[in-house]
């Protein structure tokens, strides 16, 4: 009756261990694993960032990074790298990322922690209804995105419109759509497009 009695219990064990690890499992996956990793499938988006004047070795160690301070497990943000030349890369977000999010890469890729360098750093989106930071004047055109070099704050970033308008976005509360009365920059078209790197080899990140 005792070894009745132990081996009952043993398998009461077993299947209190197994649903530990399945809902273990469970979470991981909802909180980042695969449905991080590939959020729904990739999405149709024109978001691209040019980062000249880098290294490959450097440029990686950014998106590192980048991806450790905002993704925390729930995807935000999954770049994809494409080498364009020696010191010249892309970076597109195939399952697209929010406006926000968009303008913090483009302040880190700038401004990257524990990196030195004097990279160039500019992007280009198409905006939409429902994004953040996106006010009316901006809204469903084609916009450029950057750092201005005077700029002395560090925690901004810069937006002019294809038919040239300008603002200052800022990270600070209050202070993320800034009215311009010019751009700082003339809107330019990004010389490398989503659709023309679809072939080439790429790295992705997360």
């Amino acid at each position: 009756m005792k070894i009745l009695l132990i081996i009952v219990a043993i398998a009461i064990v077993a299947l209190i261990i197994n649903s530990l690890i399945k809902n273990g499992q469970t979470e991981q996956s909802s909180s980042g694993g695969d449905i991080g990793r590939n959020p729904g499938g990739e999405k149709v988006n024109d978001k691209i960032i040019m980062v000249t004047n880098v290294n490959s070795d450097d440029i990686k160690k950014a998106l590192t990074g980048f991806c450790n301070v905002y993704n925390k497990g729930n995807g935000a943000a999954l770049p994809r790298l494409w080498q364009i030349s020696s010191n010249a890369f892309a970076i597109t977000f195939p399952y697209d990322i929010d406006f926000a999010t968009y303008c913090f890469a483009v302040n880190f890729l700038k401004y990257p922690m524990d990196i030195k360098w004097n990279a160039e750093v500019r992007a280009w989106a198409t905006t939409k209804p429902g994004d953040d930071w996106v006010a009316d004047k901006t809204l469903n055109k084609k916009v450029m995105l950057y750092l201005a070099k005077n700029d002395k704050e560090y925690d901004n970033v810069f937006l002019t419109t294809e038919d040239g308008i300008g603002y200052k976005l800022g990270f600070a509360s209050g202070h993320e759509k800034q009215l311009l009365n010019s751009p700082l920059e003339a809107y330019i078209a990004p010389s490398v497009n989503v659709t023309d790197l679809a072939d080439q080899k790429h790295e992705d990140f997360k």
